[in-house]
């Protein structure tokens, strides 16, 4: 039996990332730069999103910083995060304040990859 061939397709010969969903702040866009200080904007929910690639996701939080219009998908591990560091879960009072961001190696379904994580 033969097989299909692949189609050719559009060679990349830059930047990889821009291949990836762009609209979402992501740990590539942060690896190199160290910690990242921004300010909380706003935080807004979501009960169904569809990713670029197809993929959808419901019940998502993201939030925006004054710096750029990319907003972080938020999880659960940087709301606790930042209620920590901000004293409070309301999110009113969230508004305005500077939160420092890096990159970190996290364990994620079975293996390694980098992540964005709020930090103090």
């Amino acid at each position: 039996m033969a097989l299909k061939p692949i189609p050719k397709g559009e060679e990349i010969t830059g930047n990889i990332t821009k291949q990836m969903d762009r609209r979402f702040l992501s740990s590539m866009d942060l690896i190199g730069a160290g910690d990242v200080t921004l300010t909380i904007a706003r935080v807004e929910h979501l009960d169904n999103i569809e990713y670029q690639n197809g993929s959808k996701d419901t019940n998502v939080n993201l939030l925006y910083f004054k710096e750029t219009e990319r907003p972080l998908a938020l999880n659960v591990t940087n709301i606790r995060a930042i209620i920590s560091i901000l004293g409070t879960n309301q999110v009113k009072d969230w508004v305005g304040k500077p939160i420092k961001l890096t990159v970190k190696k996290v364990q994620s379904f079975g293996k390694t990859t980098d992540a964005i994580r709020v930090i103090k």
